[in-house]
């Protein structure tokens, strides 16, 4: 997560259940051959043309079992080092910008799946502890938190 002041970065792209445009926070996956610093500074560079330091914290992990992608595992970190403007470089991401906490919990509210939602909205809330773990068992259109610490 990039933070500025009382703002957080998000970008929009289809997250939607029918392929409908959301906001989200930015990010992606790890590559072979690279390790998670790696791939947050690329994807963060990649989705909102900002260079990014190394992480300064876990904000929380997800593991989730889903019949597309079994056994994922999901980690968001906060970032308190960046520099450059605001221009995303990737095609599936059709704006970035810094919300204000209270619009970007609203904007986050809206996305159709649990298991986006929910870690993103209990930390930021602060209703969930930094590096918290979330379980997830996902199949067809059912998400089940199975156990969260």
């Amino acid at each position: 997560m990039v933070r500025q002041g009382h703002e957080v970065l998000l970008v929009r792209e289809s997250l939607g259940s029918g392929g409908e445009m959301r906001w989200s926070l930015p990010g992606g996956g790890v590559e072979d051959g690279e390790l998670m610093h790696e791939a947050l500074r690329r994807e963060l560079r990649e989705e909102t043309g900002l260079l990014v330091g190394d992480p300064v914290r876990t904000a929380f992990l997800m593991h989730i079992d889903s019949e597309e992608r079994p056994s994922a595992v999901a980690a968001a970190f906060e970032i308190d080092e960046w520099s450059g403007d605001i221009a995303p470089q990737d095609d599936d991401i059709e704006h970035a910008a810094f919300f204000p906490l209270p619009d970007a919990l609203k904007l986050l509210g809206e996305l159709d799946s649990a298991t986006q939602r929910e870690p993103i909205l209990g930390y930021l809330t602060g209703a969930v502890a930094s590096g918290a773990t979330w379980l997830y068992r996902n199949r067809g259109t059912q998400e089940r938190l199975v156990a969260r610490w």
